[in-house]
């Protein structure tokens, strides 16, 4: 699954290429996991321009205006494809066509990637916006007895921040994956702020530097530790790899365990 890195590259990319263009229609192929349907779209998209590409959380937004805003989630298997006036991709869900031939596919093989036109607004604090501050962390982190890996990926609680992720700002902050949320100390709680905004603004420069131009997939072998095929940390501990909250997780004990 794309994860903020990504789809900050992603956002950035999509919209160098195709802002101003005018929509001429949408094409809805898989109906399932897109809350409204074909005329719904083209009546409130159809002949406008696209004004802006950007990122939310784990979401990309695409905004043609006033009341056409649409929000793009594209779950485990999602891809986007962008070609000129040719047949849609295997497995299209659903296509934005502009009037210079420009398509827009956004495909799945698994039928889960979400759309939404206007979607109502979302007040979790996203992983990059200037509200996560150490003070707000550590407010929200002394009333939860989750442990911190189950903490930071949990999109009510932050937006953006995923499994792969998660375990890279752990260890920059070398706070154990298992602690107990509310059992951090204030100034370990810092280091962890700093680490989310550092961690994940580094990957996206590392996406660029390496897949300038990308729209779908993950790049992930710079990360530090979150990676099957590295056995050591850059700083020499052993990785561990184990499950957390049911999801893959990668540590050293180099990371300090509070419980």
């Amino acid at each position: 699954m794309p994860e903020l890195p990504d789809l900050q590259v992603f956002s950035k990319n999509l919209l160098k290429n195709l802002k101003g263009k005018e929509l001429e229609k949408v094409e809805v192929v898989e109906g399932k996991k897109i809350d409204a349907g074909e005329k719904a779209l083209n009546d409130g998209l159809s002949g406008k321009h696209l004004k802006d590409v950007y990122r939310l959380g784990k979401e990309l937004y695409f905004d043609f205006g006033k009341d056409a805003l649409v929000s793009m989630h594209l779950m485990l298997n999602g891809k986007l494809i962008l070609q000129e006036n040719e047949e849609l991709p295997k497995y299209t869900i659903v296509a934005f066509i502009f009037k210079d031939g420009t398509q827009l596919a956004m495909t799945d093989f698994q039928k889960m990637a979400k759309i939404s036109l206007n979607p109502e607004s979302n007040d979790t604090v996203d992983a990059l916006s200037d509200s996560l501050t150490a003070d707000w962390l550590e407010g929200k982190l002394a009333k939860s007895r989750s442990v911190i890996k189950s903490f930071i990926i949990d999109q009510k609680m932050i937006g953006g921040i995923g499994n792969a992720y998660a375990d890279e700002i752990l260890w920059e902050a070398k706070i154990s994956p298992k602690s107990i949320s509310s059992k951090i100390p204030k100034a370990e709680v810092g280091k962890l702020a700093k680490a989310i905004k550092h961690v994940l603004t580094d990957a996206e420069k590392q996406i660029l530097k390496s897949h300038p131009d990308i729209i779908s997939g993950e790049i992930r072998d710079f990360m530090s530790v979150h990676h099957s095929k590295r056995k050591t940390s850059p700083t020499g501990a052993e990785i561990i790899q184990e499950k957390i909250g049911g999801k893959s997780t990668y540590y050293t004990d180099e990371q300090e365990l509070y419980s």
